[in-house]
């Protein structure tokens, strides 16, 4: 049943996504800045994935790190709170041939959930876009489905503890994203840190261990952080 004051994941916070010319925009922009490779061979060594695995994403986009899982595994769910990034994707896994991802509408509350329990969780650049009481919820909902001794790999923006003065530490951010990879990230990168929903790294780790999930890693990646986490 859904309640009135239930948080709706399909209006989304900064870029909007349901606008294919920026969903192509995003795709070129990531295709420039991401090794999707690396990326998937640092999710499966983390996930410590079989060929016989199944594993959840939460917040595909444009499929990348789906279809670069999909031929490791047996079954790859792939979600997203957008209708045009699905469909962006489905139509890349169909010319590559790659048949055994499920591309379903959801996020980390509504929508597609799988029905068993499954091997991995992957979300990245996602978890965000949730205040922090829905990310407690979100969470939950991840330990639910993972079997016991499933993992979480989350990759997203998480605010380090600790610092002295923020503004200097955004301002060389914000410069260090410049210099890599232009204006118009930059730009975006300040869109981020005004208007969306990074938490503080002990937040987020009191949420995860609360949701029984055990952080058995943890990496700082510049703007970025790495969890892994095990039921």
């Amino acid at each position: 049943m859904a309640y009135p004051w239930h948080y709706d994941e399909s209006i989304q916070v900064g870029t909007d996504y349901q606008d294919e010319n920026e969903v192509r925009a995003y795709d070129q922009r990531m295709q420039r800045l991401r090794n999707v490779g690396r990326e998937v061979e640092e999710i499966q060594r983390a996930l410590a994935l079989s060929s016989e695995a199944t594993v959840w994403e939460i917040g595909t986009g444009t499929g990348e790190c789906a279809l670069a899982l999909a031929p490791r595994l047996q079954q790859v769910y792939a979600t997203d709170v957008s209708p045009v990034m699905l469909q962006y994707a489905s139509r890349k896994a169909a010319h590559r041939g790659i048949r055994n991802i499920s591309f379903e509408n959801g996020g980390f509350l509504s929508g597609f959930q799988p029905d068993g329990p499954v091997d991995g969780v992957v979300t990245q650049l996602a978890l965000h876009h949730l205040p922090d009481f829905w990310k407690t919820q979100a969470l939950d909902a991840i330990a639910t489905r993972l079997r016991p001794g499933g993992r979480l790999f989350l990759r997203d923006v998480v605010f380090p503890s600790g610092i002295d003065n923020y503004d200097d530490f955004f301002s060389k951010i914000v410069d260090g994203v410049r210099s890599k990879a232009g204006n118009d990230f930059a730009d975006k990168t300040i869109q981020h840190i005004r208007k969306e929903f990074s938490t503080l790294d002990w937040i987020l780790e009191g949420m995860m261990a609360r949701s029984g999930l055990k952080i058995i890693q943890k990496d700082y990646q510049g703007f970025l952080s790495v969890y892994v986490c095990e039921k």
